[in-house]
């Protein structure tokens, strides 16, 4: 054994440098030090020793492991920055994002202990390299490697080869079940702890992506057509609007809360109006990726495993909010109807354009339709400034709000878009702060607080743009606007240092605004002496129910994740697929047996609910994922 060791000193210490960088490297990911389910992660492992193994010159060896352990720090440190970003395990489904991921990349950070531990282990391995290799020019050739030694380890490497494909079957047990849904909650551990990082990618890159079984949908039309949405008794009240959805980029509280009311009417007029007016989701949460929040406002679903803008964007969602408004509208009467969506990015971002056409938008408004209106666009501009909102609503606003039309229109905003450098296009905003000495300039932090503040400014700027012209033209009485945010601000960790919370396990971290601007539904909730402030909890999937439920849209519950914010007796519940976690205002875990946050005042009772919730939205989930998978409704006709 010795003898062997000495012979292959370098393919050991490769070995042991490589397990301690893996494990060393979990702490970085919120995980502990170890891997929960090591098989294949050692076999991986054993993968790359056997390589070095069949490699007969000692120097040729010796480089190609440090080419190996070179990998694997890139890797860590791409991986890192991915987690920190936006808090995401890599997923071989992202691979279809990553030109819109490269887009939005301003300012690459990775934590300097990190980075400063993958350099200390790569160059003391380096300098032991150098050493011994130059110790070994004599040798150049090891002595044992004949032919019949490299046949025997070829046949070993390739045996092994063939058990780490055999054994990605059995690790989908463990690592991200799509035949037992139930067992999701009850899993332990988040991808990385199971596998480490290195090991969660190579599972993801020979795993490929995930796979529904869709060969038996027997019973699947039945469940579909079970239950009709539920309705409140604000059901149709405010049949026959318009609809307006703005769904907020990365959209906070927190800078109308960090000074006075007074000071705050005058930083933002337009919001303060619109909060003063609207029935407020107090208790709302979101903690999803743009894309996977608009799948949410405007299908109020998404899959298991994969994304609707490139995986699935030419099924049939004939359930979709498009499609539905439309179909009511024509059944009210109302046969001209505009039904758009607007976004001052370019179309092919996220796949909109192909997307919204299956969502069953009449267009999609990019920014290069809004050039021909007079929008300008810096988002490609050499300092890659967000294309301004109130510059969008100023300019689209006969678009956005047709005069002799039922529309729906659909807007995503783009000015509070992370990162959160200096923006030229903001100084507007930055010399109103410094008149009003809110908002100074400082350190980082505080100057990414600054400027994100000055976005919302420019948000604020669109909404009385927006509510202007509403009244101009007679239309504030007759439409509903719906105000959601998609996310927090988790570029530049922005959200943490303004709410001043340290992890990413705190309910408070993900709260983020919904309003609801309904004239009709605010008398009637005034004359009831409801108040207008919904303090259930709430989350993105209950957007499209709620809407149904005002405008009185007959849908089918089993094809939507949520309820409507007005059936008090029901709480949703957050099981993000991009995050793999499980949220309420009282949990967050990547399962219930690994439980991440837990409320001073839950109890049993709670955590009771809170399973027979995450059971009830995974039940859904299977369903829905089937639909997604087998383009359900491109084969089967849609009953409304």
């Amino acid at each position: 054994m010795s003898s062997f060791i000495k012979q292959n000193r370098i393919v050991v210490i490769y070995g042991i440098l490589s397990i301690a960088l893996e494990l060393w490297s979990l702490l970085f990911f919120d995980c502990a030090p170890y891997i929960t389910h090591p098989i294949f992660p050692i076999l991986c492992l054993g993968f790359q020793l056997y390589t070095l193994f069949l490699i007969p010159r000692k120097r040729v060896r010796a480089w190609m492991s440090f080419i190996f352990l070179f990998l694997q720090s890139i890797l860590i440190i791409g991986c890192y920055y991915l987690y920190y970003s936006n808090g995401t395990i890599f997923e071989i489904s992202m691979i279809n994002q990553r030109n819109d991921a490269y887009a939005t990349v301003e300012e690459f950070y990775v934590a300097p202990a990190l980075l400063s531990g993958c350099i200390v282990i790569l160059v003391s391995y380096l300098v032991f390299l150098i050493l011994h290799t130059k110790k070994c020019d004599k040798i150049g050739i090891l002595k044992e490697s004949n032919k019949k030694r490299k046949k025997r380890i070829a046949l070993g490497m390739y045996l092994l080869l063939i058990i780490m494909v055999l054994a990605i079957p059995l690790s989908d047990k463990y690592v991200n079940s799509t035949t037992n849904y139930k067992a999701i909650l009850y899993n332990s551990n988040s991808s990385y702890q199971k596998l480490g990082v290195t090991g969660n990618f190579i599972y993801e890159m020979l795993h490929g992506n995930t796979k529904v079984d869709t060969s038996n949908l027997a019973g699947l039309e039945k469940s579909i057509y079970a239950k009709r949405c539920d309705i409140s008794k604000y059901n149709g009240i405010s049949k026959g609007n318009n609809l307006i959805m703005i769904l907020a980029e990365s959209f906070e509280w927190y800078p109308m809360s960090m000074y006075s009311k007074e000071l705050t009417a005058k930083i933002y007029p337009n919001l303060t109006k619109l909060k003063n007016e609207s029935v407020l989701c107090t208790n709302f949460y979101s903690r999803e990726k743009t894309d996977t929040a608009e799948a949410l406002t405007l299908i109020g679903s998404n899959p298991t495993g994969k994304y609707v803008d490139y995986d699935f964007p030419d099924n049939q969602y004939p359930y979709s909010l498009p499609n539905l408004f439309r179909r009511e509208a024509i059944k009210e009467g109302d046969t001209d109807v505009r039904v758009t969506s607007f976004h001052q990015n370019t179309g092919n971002f996220y796949n909109r354009n192909q997307e919204h056409r299956s969502f069953g938008f009449d267009d999609l408004v990019d920014i290069k339709d809004m050039k021909k209106y007079g929008v300008k666009n810096t988002w490609f501009s050499i300092k890659h400034e967000r294309n301004l909102d109130s510059q969008t609503v100023s300019a689209m606003k006969d678009e956005m709000i047709p005069k002799d039309n039922r529309f729906f229109s659909y807007w995503i905003t783009f000015s509070t878009h992370g990162f959160y450098k200096e923006r030229e296009n903001l100084k507007e905003y930055y010399n109103i702060f410094d008149k009003l000495e809110v908002f100074p300039k400082g350190n980082s932090n505080q100057n990414y607080l600054r400027t994100y503040a000055a976005a919302v400014a420019d948000l604020d700027k669109a909404i009385g743009i927006m509510f202007n012209d509403l009244k101009k033209k007679g239309l504030l009485d007759t439409t509903t606007v719906l105000l959601v945010a998609d996310h927090n601000t988790y570029y530049n960790g922005l959200s943490n240092y303004a709410k001043k919370i340290d992890t990413k396990f705190e309910p408070e971290l993900y709260r983020v605004p919904m309003m609801i601007y309904d004239q009709k539904l605010v008398k009637v909730m005034n004359q009831e002496h409801e108040g207008r402030c919904i303090t259930k909890f709430t989350t993105t999937s209950d957007v499209i129910p709620t809407v149904f439920d005002l405008l009185q849209i007959p849908a089918w519950d089993n094809l939507y994740l949520g309820s409507t914010i007005f059936n008090k007796e029901k709480e949703s519940i957050i099981y993000s697929r991009a995050y793999n976690i499980f949220i309420t205002d009282k949990y967050i875990g990547y399962s219930l047996n690994n439980l991440r946050y837990k409320a001073a005042k839950a109890n049993q009772k709670t955590k009771a609910d809170f399973e027979k919730r995450a059971l009830k939205h995974l039940g859904k989930l299977e369903r829905i994922d089937k639909i997604f998978y087998s383009n359900y409704f491109s084969k089967h006709p849609y009953n409304p």
